[in-house]
């Protein structure tokens, strides 16, 4: 039977005592109930710029290379700090599309 993959489209702003604020727009793609494949990554500062953006093999700007398998959205109670938010794909794109003006060298 053919299982289809559903994507997800998730802001997380993780809190880091005495660093600040970590926040990321992520597009990931659920493997099972705990975790999911990370596809694309968008860092941003506190204030939305994009600073860093990784996907499909590249890497532009000050972004922290992703793990290729990261925890499912489901489980992110579990983590002190986390804060997440659901974007929908077109936000995502729209996003992913201002990271590629900013970083040609995504493609």
């Amino acid at each position: 039977m053919f299982h289809v993959k559903h994507r997800l489209y998730i802001r997380t702003e993780l809190t880091i005592p005495g660093a600040g604020v970590a926040v990321h727009i992520a597009e990931l793609e659920e493997r099972d109930e705990r975790t999911c494949s990370m596809l694309r990554l968008i860092e941003l500062a506190p204030d939305d710029t994009i600073m860093g953006a990784a996907g499909k093999g590249k890497k532009a700007g000050a972004v922290t290379a992703p793990n290729d398998v990261v925890p499912h959205p489901s489980t992110y109670h579990e983590y002190d700090g986390l804060q997440a938010t659901h974007l929908s794909e077109a936000e995502f794109t729209a996003l992913w599309s201002e990271a590629q003006a900013k970083f040609p060298d995504l493609g």
